[in-house]
């Protein structure tokens, strides 16, 4: 595939999710009608349990610096932030995601803990930011063509646990998550076992976990 290929896709995720990130951060929030309570639990409930596993493999975070890449609206990082951790930085490429993060960690607090860069990964990323104790992509390679050099940098970069997830290719809700992107345009990229051990193996992650987590894959690894 050429670059402007390459490219466009990035550039089709990103306004989408800048297009989309109110909505998108309103399944973490506990103020929402029986309806959008309902459909969020329901067909998105993956989201709060990746979050509150992320929380229980990454304990203790005491000292610990921490990369969220894909960081969206920021809730991973400041949840980090709130259990201890003394410096979070999250990269996300859509502006809209990360002023929202921005705010909502001025809400929790947590504003000189949190740091967040707009762009996409690894570039935005300075190699002398590193090593980070934990490197986290949740929700994430749903949206990433080519995983492998992305999983090598976080590798690179990381001198602890990675924690990533990947949307499965065969679950009852893939058709219909499937019919929504493409009437929106956006790209998505859904996963078999197989696969994710493979890519895995490619980008040198050898020691993990691999956790069914409902529509995911969760892969908690040791590097």
């Amino acid at each position: 595939m050429t670059d402007n290929a390459t490219n466009s896709v990035e550039e089709k995720v990103r306004d989408h999710f800048h297009d989309d990130a109110e909505r998108f951060d309103a399944i973490y929030n506990e103020k929402k009608g029986p309806v959008a309570r309902f459909i969020d639990n329901y067909w998105r409930g993956v989201v709060q349990k990746r979050l509150e596993l992320n929380v229980e493999k990454l304990k203790p975070f005491a000292g610990k610096k921490i990369l969220d890449v894909g960081c969206g609206s920021g809730r991973f990082c400041i949840a980090f932030a709130q259990n201890g951790a003394e410096k979070v930085v999250g990269v996300d490429f859509a502006p809209a995601m990360v002023e929202i993060a921005e705010k909502l960690a001025i809400e929790a607090g947590v504003a000189d803990i949190c740091e967040f860069v707009v762009g996409g990964f690894p570039h935005a990323i300075d190699e002398s930011e590193g090593p980070f104790d934990a490197c986290t992509g949740n929700g994430f390679f749903d949206y990433i063509e080519h995983p492998v050099p992305i999983i090598t940098a976080m590798r690179e970069l990381t001198k602890g646990k990675m924690i990533m997830s990947f949307p499965k290719a065969v679950e009852w809700r893939v058709p219909l998550r499937r019919v929504r992107f493409w009437l929106k345009g956006t790209p998505l990229f859904l996963y078999r076992e197989t696969q994710v051990r493979n890519i895995l193996a490619q980008s040198g992650v050898t020691d993990f976990d691999f956790i069914h987590l409902d529509r995911d894959y969760l892969v908690v690894a040791n590097v």
